[in-house]
């Protein structure tokens, strides 16, 4: 057995995982109705699908590797694959931002009761998956996936500079700097309220504010390391390898 082939069972096992994982949390969250009410839950529900989704198209790329390559039978096929892997894997990170406008709002703007609503969320998770498809359904018809030449799947090659530069601002500048801002103007809205000649916030909402912050916080240190995983890339894109 050689190198690639422990390399892709041990992907191929680590996705089964976080494909069960993933599901695991559907089913428990199912199973709370009354949790169902409460927007965070929801929000998280939504990264976690598409999470999901990301798991089952890697899931199939890897098995393509390891049996037969038959994601090759249709290269078509193949393509649409890879972007559907890509636009899953876009969908974590935008879902991150609705994640965090949805915190801005309950410590900023928390006196608009509209802006923290049921239904106004169960639109913009629509939209935000729309968004999505909006930005990389194009990149099938420029015709930017290929079949890589060491695997037997098909995405978007790093020596492509333009398409890769294209994925890497849509898929992680553009969470990273929405969400960073969204982190600032929290921050600072948050020690100007502390200040003794502010209007001061009741306990239990200054602590969820503080939350809420942490939260943001957390999602901007993942982007961040998956963006340095990036790196590789970004490098061989500077340097046309």
């Amino acid at each position: 057995m050689n190198t690639s082939t422990i390399f892709g069972i041990t992907n191929w096992c680590l996705t089964i995982f976080a494909g069960l994982l993933y599901l695991s949390i559907f089913i428990i969250v199912i199973k709370c109705h009354r949790e169902l009410h409460n927007l965070s839950v929801i929000l998280t529900c939504n990264t976690c699908l598409a999470a999901f989704l990301t798991c089952i198209t890697v899931f199939i790329m890897v098995s393509s590797n390891l049996f037969n390559g038959y994601l090759l039978h249709d290269i078509h096929f193949c393509y649409v694959w890879g972007l559907f892997y890509d636009i899953f894997e876009c969908s974590i990170y935008y879902s991150y931002c609705l994640q965090a406008f949805f915190r801005l709002c309950r410590v900023v703007f928390y006196k608009k009761r509209f802006l923290v609503s049921y239904s106004l969320y169960n639109v913009l998770i629509i939209v935000q998956w729309i968004l999505v498809f909006s930005l990389l359904v194009p990149t099938l018809f420029l015709q930017w996936y290929i079949r890589l030449p060491t695997e037997t799947y098909c995405l978007i090659p790093y020596t492509d500079t333009y398409a890769s530069t294209y994925l890497i601002i849509v898929l992680y500048l553009i969470p990273l700097i929405f969400i960073t801002t969204i982190y600032i103007w929290i921050t600072l809205y948050v020690r100007q309220s502390s200040h003794p000649t502010a209007t001061g916030l009741t306990i239990n909402r200054r602590q969820r504010n503080l939350r809420d912050l942490t939260v943001i916080k957390r999602i901007i240190i993942l982007i961040s390391i998956l963006m340095i995983l990036r790196f590789p890339t970004i490098i061989f894109i500077i340097y046309g390898v």
